[in-house]
This record gives structure tokens, sequence and C-alpha cells, in this order.
């Protein structure tokens, strides 16, 4: 509308544009600004649109006069920001830039915001400057994936020779190293070879390495923005906008609000898939004709592309993903064990109705459900009703073999008095934890036998509103299964919020600890307290391995164990907002506790100092076990902190994976910042500094082989010489 219209005047209308899908505004409108001359007579505001009714395969610029409506710019449409790359544009600035002589004409340059949370400049023409994914200062969800295989067609596509260095180079960084090592370097060569190091190496490669180091982060933002980025120096490889344009079902892809990515394994077989990398992404919307009113948009993208495979619409918002191990086990290629994991089907539970349908719906993904529906099982957590309920599938005489869903029943709930609290902390075992032994070895050759049910939950509830000597934390432990409590406990004079993790046989939980007016960690460790499992010598275990005498047993939730606890409590100094744990590639390396802190760091703690069997006196025997004595308060070094001195602002999530060496673990923390880094929970063991020299290394090799050869002549010649005396 004109400003300038007298308010009694008739408004005049100086442009229009189309709406976008679902009614979003296809156009941006810049705030006034003054043209090239300055004048207030030449007052104008700049327009980016994307217009759909041209298959949204540009954005155009236009500049319009606001005196007389006149359009002054209108630039061609600039490719690769139409509807359904970055969605419509939101936010827009622009400015005249002066013409370069007497007469020439102004030229415009334009600051855009998308709606996938991209920033970027355009100059004259519309051309892209430079832009930036802030949408990843959005993203709710991250996780690490493969990159191409070396000498394959899709590392072929994502090689970048910006960051290949040279024989040149990489003679020239080992001359340098060599020269630093010794000390002989000046200032400029060291200079040079940081230069050198962070420009241009290995670890920038865009293909996979034996170690498992490099990978991409694929980090998700709710508006579907899927943006792919090299560990090695952050760098995008690739981004996909999945709220851009329609769904399958000519929708609008911008009314999904996207909230998962998985791993995934298509279920194809071809050799295309064989050693391919996907994920799942899930969105919902709501629906009028989809059950509860909500649907769910199934998406599977090619990790090496970002482009997508598959795109399907389900009737239905999915509250549970429960993967079939058949399914995962069947596609696992050998070398990749951790590959294996991922699944190539899976079961989505109706929200809104007990139904777990079959996805995707193929002959072998019902065949798995089918194979796996006795032993699956799922529970919920209602926080507002203090409640625990658990689902399995309907008896196999209610089914068929080839159903594409199965009915659900309640098996099992628990509901927590209001004396006992609220549900104020839960947490589960991750599916597929990998671990490396079923014994703990101690000091005098006795073992004890870990617990390591998969359906293991924790839950911590604490009194709404109490005073400081009345709150307490009530600590559960219950099987997901069948709903027993396996474990009680109850911390008096503590609140919540309660983090927690559950790893193996153990369980590590945070509060705070209301007398003492600290944070406190505690730690409690289930082992199998069987008569014939209490007390066995490891030799005697190592013997029966070795002869073949090994005892099968199952362990069954329906039968448990008598379980044996041991719990212990320690004071902490960070406040915890979430907790996580690692994970190593065979389970060998010692596990770590990650926590986010309230000042939005990142701190390790090592599981060794969160023992419940830290003794007060070391024995002999102790000692022997490697057992640390016990203090109230957990250490902290320096080199505990991931982070070191930086700040995530805004932590909201961490995710730790495992590299393939045992001894690594690779972690992101991502807020409105990134962190990355790896981890060493054991320390570097069984791997080589990045600095090592093998120039040196060379070196020293031939100048040992050299002497030893110069040497011996000597001792030959000296020995004849004595002999002829």
């Amino acid at each position: 509308l004109d400003p300038t219209a007298a308010a009694t005047a008739a408004a005049k209308v100086l442009k229009t544009f189309p709406l976008a899908p679902g009614g979003a505004c296809s156009a941006a409108v810049s705030a006034v600004f003054l043209g090239a001359d300055g004048k207030p007579g030449s007052a104008a505001v700049g327009v980016v649109t994307a217009d759909p009714r041209t298959g949204g395969d540009g954005a155009t610029h236009t500049v319009v006069s606001l005196p007389d409506g006149a359009q002054l710019y209108a630039s061609t449409p600039v490719a690769g920001y139409g509807t359904s790359d970055h969605g419509v544009p939101r936010r827009a600035w622009m400015h005249a830039v002066p013409g370069g002589g007497a007469g020439a004409k102004a030229s415009y340059r334009a600051l855009l915001v998308t709606a996938d949370a991209q920033l970027s400049l355009h100059g004259d023409g519309g051309a892209v400057e430079w832009y930036r994914e802030e949408a990843l200062a959005l993203a709710a969800e991250v996780m690490f994936a493969r990159l191409p295989p070396p000498k394959s067609a899709a590392a072929a596509d994502a090689d970048d020779l910006r960051v290949r260095p040279s024989f040149e180079e990489r003679f020239k960084v080992q001359v340098l190293a060599l020269k630093a090592r010794f000390k002989h370097a000046t200032s400029e060569e060291i200079d040079e070879l940081t230069a050198l190091r962070r420009a241009r190496g290995v670890k920038l490669l865009p293909t996979r390495d034996t170690n498992g180091f490099r990978r991409q982060i694929i980090a998700l933002a709710p508006s579907g923005a899927l943006v792919a980025l090299h560990n090695g120096d952050g760098r995008v490889m690739w981004r996909r906008f999945l709220g851009g344009g329609l769904d399958p079902n000519g929708d609008a892809a911008s009314a999904y609000n996207y909230s998962a990515v998985l791993p995934w394994r298509p279920a194809a077989s071809s050799s295309a898939h064989h050693d391919s990398e996907h994920a799942l992404v899930l969105g919902t919307a709501s629906s009028a004709t989809a059950s509860g009113g909500t649907k769910t948009r199934a998406v599977v993208v090619n990790l090496y592309t970002g482009a997508v495979e598959s795109d399907v619409v389900l009737p239905f918002a999915a509250a549970h993903m429960l993967p079939m191990p058949s399914a995962a086990s069947g596609h696992s290629n050998a070398g990749e064990e951790a590959h294996g994991h991922e699944p190539s089907a899976m079961l989505l539970v109706d929200a809104a109705g007990a139904v777990a349908h079959v996805f995707p719906d193929t002959a072998d993904a019902r065949a798995a459900a089918y194979a796996d529906r006795p032993s699956i099982s799922f529970f919920t957590v209602d926080q507002d009703k203090s409640e625990l309920r658990g689902y399995s599938l309907l008896p196999a005489e209610a089914q068929v073999y080839d159903a594409a869903s199965y009915a659900t029943a309640q098996t099992w709930a628990a509901r927590f008095p209001p004396e006992v609290g609220d549900i104020v902390g839960f947490a589960a075992k991750p599916a597929n934890e990998v671990v490396n032994s079923w014994v703990r070895v101690l000091g005098d050759r006795s073992t004890l036998f870990k617990y390591l049910s998969p359906n293991v939950i924790f839950v911590a509830t604490a009194p709404k509103g109490a005073s400081s000597v009345d709150s307490a934390v009530s600590v559960h432990l219950l099987d997901a299964a069948t709903g027993r409590v396996l474990y009680r406990v109850r911390h008096a004079e503590a609140r919540g919020p309660v983090h927690a993790v559950v790893c193996e046989n153990w369980v590590v939980y945070h509060y705070f600890n209301t007398r003492a007016g600290r944070y406190a960690m505690s730690v409690l460790e289930m082992f199998d307290d069987a008569e014939h499992r209490k007390g066995a010598a490891i030799g005697d275990l190592m013997y029966a391995s070795l002869v073949g005498n090994n005892e099968t047993e199952v362990v069954s939730s329906l039968a448990p164990p008598p379980l044996r606890i041991m719990g212990q409590s320690y004071y902490v100094r960070p406040a915890a907002t979430m907790m996580t744990t690692t994970y190593s590639h065979r389970g060998v390396t010692a596990h770590q506790i990650v926590m986010g802190t309230s000042t939005d760091q990142v701190v390790a703690l090592d599981k060794r100092f969160l023992d419940p069997r830290r003794p007060t006196k070391p024995s002999n025997e102790d000692r022997e076990e490697g057992l640390i004595p016990y203090s109230e308060v957990l250490p902290i070094f320096a080199s505990s902190w991931v982070t070191t001195r930086h700040q995530v602002v805004r932590l909201r999530g961490i995710k730790t994976a495992a590299a393939s060496l045992e001894s690594t673990v690779l972690c992101v923390a991502h807020g409105l910042d990134l962190f990355y880094t790896r981890l060493h929970p054991s320390r570097s063991y069984d791997m080589l500094d990045e600095e090592f020299s093998y120039l040196l290394l060379v070196v020293t090799l031939a100048a040992l082989a050299a002497g030893a050869f110069v040497t011996q002549g000597l001792s030959i010649a000296k020995d004849m010489d004595r002999r002829w005396k």
C-alpha cells in the first residue's frame, strides 16, 4: 500500500504476489531505503519473491519506487532459490549502490533469509556472494554418518581437490615437521607448517578412512533443513530442504515439523545399496483425514549426495519407532559390523490407535515383523499422570504371516502415588548396545556376572512443592517387558530434575542434594546373584571356554535371576542439563559419562570414579583390581572439560559415536554453536600421534641399519686382529 497517500484517500496497490503452497506469502519486503542519490524522493522498497506459478525454480529481486510505484529494477530468477530449494523468502534487506560513472545505473544488493534459515547476500543480478547455513543453530537432531569409501563413484562425486594435498605439500610438511621436532625451525616455518596442516590434510578428504575418524555430521532442523558437515573442518558437504514445495500427496511440505533422523538401510540388495549410507527423516503435520488428526511424512535420504530416494506420507502419527532385529541382521556387511545394526524395516506405532504398522510395507518387512513379533515391546511415560505403561503385540493366534499392521495391547502399568511424587527423570538403554565382557573380574580372581538385560529402564520421582527437609528423590529400576520393579532406593533431602544414563549393568544419575546444598551423582550396578554364578573363578571360566565346555543359558525378563545391587553417591560441582555415555567399536574401551552443564559446556567423567566398590582403605586385592580409593567429591580435571574454554551457547544435545579405532569416540555438542572433538576414554593406546614424523622414523631406522652394518664390520676386524696377535 502507498504510504504517501493521505489517510482519507483510497489506498493504492503497488504490487501483488501469489501465495505459496499452504497459504504462505511468497514474497519478503525490505524496509524502505533511499536510492543511489540519497534524496528523500528516491525512497524505494525491495521485494524478493519465489513465484510458485513459475515452478519455483528461482527467486526474483524487484525494486519498487514508493512515490510513483514504478518498477526500478527486476532481476532474472536466481537459480537454486525456488520454493523447493529453500522455501519462501522470509526476510529481506536491500540497498542501492551508485553506478561507477556519470549516467551509470545503480545496482542493488539484497540480504536474504529464507524459510530454511539460510542467510545469503545477493549482488547485482541476484548473484550469490556468500551464504551461511543458520539452520544449524536450530538443529534439534544430530547424528554421525560415514563418508563414501575411497575409489567409489560416490567418492568421485564428493572429491574436493581444494583439501587434497599434493606430493610437494606432503613432502614439505614432513620436512618442516622434522625441523620443528629438533627445534631448528624458524617462527615463519612454524606458521607455514601450521597453515599447511589446517588448510589441507588427510583429515579433510571427503572419503572415509580405515580408523573411522572422517565422518559426516548430519543436522536436522524442525523446518526440514537437512545439512551434512565434514567433521574435519565443518564445511558443508551437501544440504537438502524437505520443507519446500509439496509432499507426495500434493500438500504443503512446510506444514510438517521434522523431529527425527535415524540411520537407515534400504531394503534393496543391489550393488548400489551394498555400501551405501542412508537416513530416515520423520515429520508430522495436522491432517483432517489422518488417524488422530496427524499424519507422518517418512523420507529416505542418500547421505552421500543428499538425494531423496523415497518419500511417503503415512495416515497416522508415529509415536514409537521399533526396530526389528531380523531386518537389521539380514543386511550386515563383513568388516562393517556396526553398520549392520541399521534397520531396513521397523514398526511405527500409531499415537492415536493401538496399532503398529510395518514400514516399509514390503514382503520382507512383513516377514521380519512376523518373526520378531513375540520379542517386541515398548513403553510410554506419562509425566502428567506419573504413570508408565508397557505394551506388546497381540499373540500369534490373532495374526497372519504377511500382516501389514499389528494390534498392540497394554501388558502392565506402574503408577506412582502422590507421596512418592511426580516423574522428574527417566532413561533407557540404547538399541544394539555393544558389550565386550559379561563378567567383572575381582582382585581375588573371582567374578561378578553383569545383569545385561536390554529392558532395564530408570525412573526418578520427587514430591512437587515439598520443602527442602521433606523433599526426596526416589529411584526405580523397572523391567520394560514385564513392569517388574527390580530395585528401589530413596534419597532423602534431594530434589530434581534428575538426569540419568543407563549402560550395560549400571545406571548413573545426577540430582541436587538440598541438605548439603550441592549437586550429587549416584551410581547403581546390577549383578546376577544366582547360586551357580556366585564366586565363579576366572580361571575355571577361561578353561571351560578353551575346552568348549561353555554353558548356554537363556535369561528372560519373564523369569529374571536374583539381583545383587551395589550403589554409592558422590558430590559433583557442575549442574547437569543432559547426560550421555561413550561407546567404543568393540566395547573394550572404558566408558565416560558425558554431561552438559548449566554453563553450556561439556564435561566427561571417567566411569572408574563412579564405581560403587571404591574402598575407603584399599587392600592388596583392591589395588590389584585397580579400584580408586573413595572420596566423596568426584574429581574434575582440566582435561575433563571436553569443550575446554569454549561454550556451546544454548546447548541442546550431545551425540557420541564409536570410531573404527577401538580407543576413540567421536563427540559433537550442538546448540546455537556446534563443537566437535574426539574422546579417548582409555587414552590413545592403539594409535600414533597425529604429528608423528614418519620421515624421522625412516631416517632413524636407516641410521640404525647403517650403524649396525658398520659396527659389525669393525667388530669382525677387531676380532681378527686379536686372534692374529
